[in-house]
């Protein structure tokens, strides 16, 4: 750590005045199960399969002495500080999660603060130095082996309905060891994460996440537990309900976001947390003309379908705006948050005339320095066209010098790459092709446009964290009924206090696709001496329905009953 704090984690903050500090013990235990189930009514069956497959890997920080220790020993200790540092967006705060949120506070809403910024480059070695617990893991150093993803439904072990889940030490079917997290003596300021990646085999699929109380216990009273005027619990306490009096489930914090890059993570997006952004869309002649052979499916459609889908995914201090460029450029919707308006805008856009990219261009930075564009936020273009145009280099010029990240996107067979290239933030020349480690320049296939428009969002808005709370009011969640309904592609739908409505909830992709959820916990330092002793223990795992002939509103929760009914 730094020279400032040559002592121990622990005797620093007992320094500070936590309070107990000293004697706090506290367990948390979770393990890990897994379902995946398709009920048919009446043997109708359809094609294909539903299926599983899980991985992870798992963080804890109770800020032993090689949590700052280099990858190579000649190198200095990794820069981690306790305090904001000056520089913060050279940062990353931990624990993940502990900071931005856009859900709805409740009771038992504690945002917090962070408890460690580490210097981002060396979040890598501390990742690494805190992983704890990987699968697959062969050589048991905690850190995830690379597999080849794509082939994920063929290397990961089973998990099913039938099957009792899969933990740290048993990974095979149908055995159970360990909890795969199992902290015996949580202290404050310890915290943890555990991002689980889930794969749907064949078929897509609704998701929940979902969990199982175990047990809560006070495990007696020390001294000053007792003495604490927010003890309830009674001593010999030992609770099967979420609904008891022991208090480390409400002093424990929790968060959860969809971990799109899977690197256990939250990672922000625009640095100062508010972002104007205006869509420029090519709506020339083109854009309904199929002579190229891009798909089957409607263009024009899909790119307006795919605009929407970027809109959902933008966060809540975005204002969205709206350019359309043909012959010239149009100014459709000016920046604000009335996210619903651009997107019923969008769906009505009809084709017509040339490609003028540069205007397009110049209208959207017009958009980004009028009166309804905020000083304090970052600027973004995203700009799409499927045209062979040369035009609109030196005006992204122009809009890069002004500050604005442009992301371009070069959309079916016949769009001009190298244009889309040289417009995007950072301007890369090259082969005339998409340079697939470019951040800002994407490649958009007509028929995964909208996934493409999703990735810039998130990139723009950072991802999405869609609860924050008690570990109670997590699990209160996870609990009821098939728990936490998750959203195929993150956007307007509400995970929590929404409704499963198919309009706002999509499906997440079969084929293997790869699908990470990240949560974490953290223990806050100026929690009181009424948890000592506590521990808690819980189970988290997945529940997935098909998607076709299906509303997502859970529909196939009830166990199979009856002959008629086939539980696969």
């Amino acid at each position: 750590m730094n020279d400032d704090f040559e002592l121990s984690r622990r005797k620093a903050l007992a320094a500070l005045g936590t309070i107990g500090v000293a004697s706090a013990g506290a367990g948390l235990g979770t393990s890990a199960y897994f379902s995946d189930q398709e009920t048919f009514e009446n043997n109708q069956l359809t094609a294909g399969e539903l299926d599983m497959k899980v991985d992870w890997e798992e963080h804890y920080s109770d800020w032993s002495a090689d949590e700052d220790d280099p990858a190579d020993s000649a190198d200095p200790e990794l820069d981690i500080q306790m305090e904001e540092p000056d520089s913060p967006g050279d940062y990353t705060a931990f624990p993940p999660g502990v900071e931005a949120f856009g859900g709805v506070a409740d009771d038992s809403f504690v945002n917090g603060d962070p408890l460690l910024y580490v210097n981002d480059d060396d979040v890598d070695q501390f990742m690494d130095n805190t992983s704890i617990e990987a699968f697959p893991d062969a050589d048991d150093d905690g850190v995830q082996d690379e597999f080849d993803e794509a082939n994920a439904c063929t290397v990961l072990t089973d998990v099913g309905d039938g099957d009792p889940g899969l933990d740290s030490d048993e990974r095979t079917k149908g055995s159970v060891g360990d909890p795969l997290i199992n902290l015996q003596d949580v202290k404050p300021g310890d915290f943890g994460e555990l991002t689980l990646s889930f794969h749907l085999c064949d078929n897509p699929g609704y998701v929940w996440l979902n969990g199982e109380f175990v047990e809560a216990r006070e495990n007696g009273h020390t001294e000053p537990e007792a003495d604490d005027p927010d003890e309830e619990g009674e001593a010999d306490e030992v609770a099967t309900e979420v609904d008891n009096q022991v208090e480390l489930l409400d002093e424990i914090q929790t968060a959860l976001w969809y971990d799109d890059d899977c690197n256990n993570l939250t990672d922000a997006g625009s640095d100062g947390g508010e972002a104007d952004v205006v869509i420029v869309l090519d709506t020339s002649g083109s854009m309904n003309d199929d002579t190229n052979n891009d798909s089957t499916s409607d263009k024009f459609n899909n790119m307006k379908s795919g605009a929407q889908t970027l809109v959902d995914a933008l966060g809540d201090n975005t204002q969205v705006g709206l350019v359309t460029f043909d012959n010239g450029a149009t100014p459709e919707e000016p920046l604000g948050t009335a996210k619903s308006t651009v997107k019923s805008t969008i769906g009505g856009l009809s084709s017509g005339g040339g490609t003028n990219v540069g205007a397009g261009i110049t209208e959207g930075q017009n958009e980004l320095t009028g009166s309804n564009a905020r000083s304090t936020a970052d600027k973004f273009l995203v700009v799409l066209t499927n045209g062979n145009s040369s035009s609109g280099r030196s005006e992204a010029t122009t809009a890069k010098d002004a500050g604005t990240t442009i992301y371009g996107i070069a959309y079916g067979n016949d769009a001009n790459e190298n244009l889309i290239e040289d417009i995007s933030s950072p301007p890369k020349v090259d082969d005339g092709t998409i340079d697939v480690n470019d951040e800002f320049a994407f490649d958009g296939d007509v028929d995964d446009i909208g996934g493409v428009f999703d990735d810039i969002g998130q990139s723009i808005s950072g991802e999405e964290i869609f609860f924050q709370g008690s570990l109670r009011t997590a699990l209160e969640a996870l609990t009821d009924g098939n728990g936490i309904p998750l959203d195929g592609i993150p956007g307007d739908f509400n995970e929590i206090d929404g409704d499963d409505n198919a309009d706002d909830r999509d499906c997440f992709a079969g084929a293997g696709t790869t699908h990470c959820i990240g949560f974490s916990w953290w223990l806050p330092t100026d929690h009181a001496n009424e948890i000592q002793g506590d521990s808690v223990s819980f189970d988290l795992g997945f529940y997935t329905e098909q998607c076709r002939h299906n509303d997502g509103s859970g529909m196939n929760n009830a166990a199979v009953s009856n002959e008629d009914e086939i539980d696969a």
